[in-house]
């Protein structure tokens, strides 16, 4: 089944050569499996269709070796032979899904440490500012509008200002309020953040 990085991959928004070659650490594989697995994403982009012999006119390595990077690819998950059928004939074909799946779940990772870094940032400026640490209930808060309303550090710094500037009394709740009252982060906007989110690496 498509999923969202792999419909971007299709419309031509998704930079994979420089995904590949940020985060090879990350995906766990060599310079040349790295080189492989973007000579076939060239190609599928291209004409839906992964030739070895096409791969290999590009390439210095021996036959054998792209070969047996192409198996070490399979195994890791990062694509999977089947075979397609035209008028009753049989064609072996591959398919980059595991790709895809693997270089989401990067993403998302990455999306979800920035979201626990912000966090982290956020609780300790508000325990320096209450001048105490915050009790379970506001935590649960804060977490709340950082991860599911999606404000940030300085949106909190700017609501304590209007409180003080207003000589209000500043709480967990009347900060909550105020971020409320001075911009309400609709559902479709969050929706777009995360859109944002998997096209970071944009042409």
């Amino acid at each position: 089944m498509d999923n969202m990085l792999k419909k971007i991959f299709e419309s031509g928004y998704f930079n994979y050569q420089d995904f590949i070659l940020e985060n090879i650490k990350k995906l766990s594989i060599s310079p040349i499996e790295a080189f492989i697995l973007i000579k076939m994403l060239d190609a599928f982009k291209n004409d839906k269709r992964i030739l070895i012999d096409n791969i290999a006119k590009d390439f210095v390595e021996k036959r054998k070796n792209i070969e047996d990077s192409m198996s070490n690819l399979i195994e890791k998950g990062f694509c999977s032979i089947y075979i397609s059928y035209d008028n009753g004939l049989g064609e072996e074909s591959i398919s980059l899904d595991g790709f895809f799946e693997i270089a989401e779940r990067i993403i998302n990772n990455v999306n979800a440490s920035d979201k626990n870094d912000e966090l982290a940032s956020v609780i300790e400026y508000l325990n320096n500012e209450l001048n105490r640490v915050l009790s379970s209930q506001e935590l649960e808060i804060i977490t709340s509008l950082v991860k599911e309303d999606y404000y940030a550090l300085d949106d909190f710094k700017k609501a304590i200002e209007v409180k003080l500037k207003d000589k209000s009394v500043i709480s967990i709740k009347s900060i909550a309020k105020a971020l409320a009252t001075k911009e309400k982060k609709t559902k479709v906007q969050s929706n777009n953040d995360l859109m944002k989110d998997f096209i970071k690496n944009v042409k």
